[in-house]
């Protein structure tokens, strides 16, 4: 089978990206617009149905785009996949521009779907309660590991069972999001994060975005990949066996 170009690679990763966002954030923001008009209040059901969304646009791409580019659609998967030699460094800067651009793109297209009424919802922008930021990171970077380790248990390692990753890698997606929601939005994706605040402000809905929290989401995302990378770096580790030495085995002498 040909190799997939890395142009290929990284129109997969936008795509699937963009495709996160549209699903993922863009359900937050639909439900906002329901909620707005019926007058509900935001409760566990509608944070289940949001991350449902998440796990079903998750399992969508896996299948979709998996064997195109491995479907990182997530910088701190990529970064943390480089780390431990399961990625080459050398896709990884174009994999980060095309999961931000993608991410971006996936939010100019909630806009574009729900119009001025998901630009007044939020297009999916998350922030914590300012003060709370000790909570957040620690949110953020436990949600965050606990992804990439499920990546890499069943993504990366040939002795996972074979097929699940596709059903496994999502639904820790929408196990995390349920407890790390009510407090950060879960973002666990630098990409995700980032591309609802950039298309909000371009569209005019910049008052208020904390910007200031930025590091706060992205330290915590891309240090929990890489931890989760060392993580499982022990865990997976295999001993090698040991060799076999035969008496009277004959030597074989290599010539100088």
């Amino acid at each position: 089978m040909a190799e997939v170009t890395l142009p290929k690679k990284l129109a997969a990763e936008f795509i699937g990206t963009a495709a996160l966002v549209i699903c993922g954030p863009g359900t937050a923001a639909a439900t906002f617009v329901v909620a707005k008009s019926t007058g509900v209040a935001f409760s566990m059901a509608q944070l289940g149905i949001i991350s449902f969304a998440f796990m079903m646009v998750i399992i969508a791409m896996v299948y979709t785009i998996g064997h195109i580019s491995g479907c990182h659609i997530n910088p701190a998967v990529t970064l943390a996949l480089a780390a431990a030699k399961k990625a080459p460094w050398s896709d990884v800067p174009g994999y980060l521009v095309a999961q931000f651009l993608g991410g971006t793109a996936g939010a100019f297209a909630i806009w574009g779907i729900l119009g001025q009424p998901g630009v007044d919802a939020g297009l999916g922008v998350l922030s914590y309660t300012p003060g709370n930021t000790g909570h957040a990171f620690f949110a953020e970077l436990i949600g965050t590991f606990l992804l990439v380790l499920v990546v890499f248990g069943t993504a990366t390692d040939s002795r996972a069972t074979p097929g699940w990753y596709g059903l496994a890698i999502p639904s820790v997606v929408f196990a995390v999001i349920t407890v790390v929601g009510p407090v950060t939005g879960a973002a666990l994706n630098p990409a995700r994060y980032i591309g609802p605040m950039i298309a909000r402000a371009s569209l005019g809905g910049g008052k208020g975005l904390l910007w200031e929290q930025v590091p706060t989401y992205f330290i915590a995302t891309f240090a929990a990949g890489l931890l989760a990378a060392a993580v499982y770096a022990f865990l997976g580790a295999v001993k090698p066996a040991p060799v076999a030495h035969h008496a009277g085995a004959e030597r074989v002498s290599v010539p100088s």
